[in-house]
């Protein structure tokens, strides 16, 4: 009771519900003024929290969830709300991040410390970027605009292993300076890691060049990023009893000590902005990329005792958008163009199927527009997209939003929307398995939110939401027998979201978040198998199976809180609850020929974080931490069989920070 009696009396004004933000809109716009539930995590923030990953801190805010391999380097995703990674948009400073080929973006080609800010739509936004905004959109800032010369150098050693203090190193440094109307800015970091598992080792190389050029009411911004990195990928833990042995590739630790992944990426961007009177604005973006995939693993085969492959994946993507705001009065209308032309190169070398080469392209038109019209105290937000692809034909994506405040202290939001996925080059083009007739994924959702803030150091909000996706693309054999990606299965969401946020007094801050989500999922299933090799004949059953949805976990809860010590010191404490999340694996043999639907469970868990922050000289941070205090083990991934011990996530692990800032 008396800490409620600390925060309903306290007169520290903290929470900004007026804050500025793009990602939401496609153009600034306040935050009170967007219909959807929307996160910004700033630089001061992260500097707090000094997250070891990106992912790391994401898991703090409601509704957001995210798969971890658990091994630096390796593959990390965001989910929103319950709908998996390739359904969500990840953008660099408003450039696509998602493969082609796999349709999800990976976070941990992002060099954290790299980051200014970073905005999140939790909600479908199809409406204004098209495909594969069907779960939300994560806006990732990593440019600034300098106005005077500044320095930023951090240097952070951290390990699982008291015996190995320089397990990891992390070294970033960052500059830049105003040049009469331009301005220019480096940054460069390097991550070097032994690993806490076997084949687990990092090199990670990050490189980004920013210039900036501002002449009365014209604006050129440009930024080139190139991120390399080299890691081993040690598989699922392996269960190690009396029926199972060591793995053929592996230990007793690791499932493979061979496989290796190197992945490069360059993004560019060229952004041309013309304020052209008081009433409108133009701005145009163009971007190009290049990514490239090699992954190199070893198994064993039916006819060889091992056998090597070798896959190599380049894309490149050529892209524009273009966009005009007209803002009259009480109104603001919208419209912008966007395209961009994919391709992809890919080489299999096996020694057991021979070299394949393949070969896919395509091009996407989207145009679309918003409409926003405020009548005293009730906002109106329709906005409207239509995309033309070359693959998959046409779609059209509606959503409406209303923002109103009735009474005062208190906001409501209601949204509309209708989002899509767009089918990946791997499920379209796979060579003899890919499916060209593929239709997007797709769905409606609804969502009411209430925000408030009854007094000037307090932030309360609830998001109530329903989602259905239909045509969920599987694997699934075809009438012909072959497998192949169809579109056959349904998946119904509906979440709660509870977020609160205050500035007890100058010296503690604290933030409370949780969800619940009830996810479920409507898939085809193989129930029946047989085959008679006598007569060469086959019967297979299909039957849709309404279960639980994999891995989504049912509530999750996090909290935060910042202590403001004397002496220019810090002290940040953050505590994270999962509940359950489950997988399903078809069981072939217990009952054949009927076929059986194993269930799999990754337990609950509650991970903590300890960091203090103290500045030493007018210029230095030094920096202390624990992450997983307590030492839990749990996993954020599932393995690949229903038998072995899923991918770990790391155990306690302390770092500490050295910050130059000048």
């Amino acid at each position: 009771m008396s800490l409620v009696f600390v925060i309903l009396f306290s007169v520290t004004q903290i929470y900004e519900m007026e804050e500025i933000v793009v990602t939401a809109t496609r153009y600034p716009e306040v935050l009170n003024d967007v219909a959807l539930a929307t996160v910004v995590i700033g630089k001061d923030e992260l500097e707090e929290l000094r997250p070891l990953s990106f992912t790391e801190v994401l898991r703090y805010y409601a509704g957001i969830d995210v798969k971890d391999y658990g091994t630096h380097g390796a593959v990390s995703t965001i989910m929103i709300r319950g709908i998996q990674a390739n359904g969500v948009l990840v953008l660099i400073n408003g450039h696509p991040l998602n493969s082609i080929s796999l349709g999800i973006a990976d976070l941990s080609s992002i060099n954290s410390h790299s980051i200014e800010r970073i905005e999140i739509i939790k909600g479908p936004v199809s409406s204004l970027y098209g495909a594969n905004a069907l779960g939300g959109v994560m806006n990732i800032i990593t440019t600034k605009k300098y106005e005077k010369p500044e320095i930023h150098l951090k240097a952070i050693p951290s390990t699982t292993n008291t015996d190995e203090l320089l397990q990891t190193i992390d070294i970033f440094v960052n500059g830049g300076a105003p040049l009469g109307q331009t301005y220019v800015g480096v940054s460069g970091g390097y991550t070097s890691s032994d690993g806490y598992r076997h084949n687990s080792d990092l090199m990670h190389y990050h490189l980004q060049g920013r210039f900036g050029y501002e002449h009365k009411k014209f604006e050129i911004i440009s930024s080139l990023v190139y991120d390399g990195k080299e890691y081993g990928l040690p598989g699922p833990e392996p269960l190690i009893d009396s029926l199972h042995g060591v793995p053929q590739f592996g230990d007793s630790t690791v499932t493979s000590l061979f496989d290796q992944q190197d992945d490069l990426i360059i993004l560019g961007d060229l952004a041309i902005n013309w304020h052209i009177t008081d009433n409108l604005d133009w701005n145009n973006t163009f971007f190009a990329d290049r990514k490239r995939m090699d992954f190199h693993t070893m198994y064993a085969g039916w006819l060889a005792d091992s056998i090597i492959e070798d896959f190599d994946y380049l894309t490149h993507t050529l892209g524009l958008n273009s966009i005009m705001t007209l803002d009259i009065n009480d109104s603001k209308v919208v419209i912008g163009i966007d395209g961009h032309y994919d391709t992809l190169t890919t080489t299999k070398n096996s020694e057991q199927t021979g070299d394949t080469v393949w070969h896919a392209s395509s091009y996407n038109i989207g145009a679309w527009f918003e409409f926003k019209k405020k009548f005293n105290t009730v906002t109106f937000i329709p906005s409207l997209r239509f995309d033309k692809n070359s693959e998959f034909g046409n779609f059209i994506s509606p959503q409406i939003g209303f923002i109103g405040s009735f009474i005062p202290h208190l906001l409501i939001k209601i949204s509309a929307a209708r989002a899509f996925r767009a089918p990946t080059f791997n499920d379209l083009y796979w060579p003899i398995y890919g499916n060209p007739n593929l239709r997007p994924e797709h769905g409606w959702s609804y969502e009411a939110r209430f925000e408030s803030s009854p007094l000037s150091n307090l932030f309360t909000a609830v998001s109530l939401y329903l989602r259905n996706i239909k045509d969920r693309i599987f694997w699934l054999p075809a009438e012909d027998g072959m497998w192949q990606p169809q579109n056959v299965n349904y998946i119904t969401i509906k979440g709660l979201e509870i977020e609160l946020h205050s500035q007890i007094n100058e010296m503690i801050g604290f933030s409370l978040e949780g969800t619940y989500i009830d996810a479920r999922q409507k898939n085809n299933e193989i129930v029946y198998d047989y085959y008679d090799w006598m007569a060469d004949t086959s019967l297979m059953l299909i039957e849709e199976i309404k279960r639980d949805a994999a891995f989504t976990p049912k509530f999750t809860v996090s909290s935060t809180v910042n202590f403001r010590l004397p002496y220019e010191s810090s002290l940040s404490l953050t505590g994270t609850y999962a509940g359950e999340r489950v997988n399903y694996y078809a069981n072939y043999i217990d009952d054949y020929p009927n076929v059986l639907m194993d269930t799999k469970t990754l337990d609950t868990y509650f991970v903590m974080n300890a960091v203090f922050n103290k500045k030493c000289f007018k210029f230095l941070t030094l920096s202390l931490g624990v992450k997983n205090l307590l030492d839990t083990e749990y996993a954020l991934q599932f393995g690949n069989s229903i038998e072995d011990l899923d991918y770990p996530m790391p155990g306690r692990t302390a770092f500490a920070q050295l910050t130059l800032d000048y």
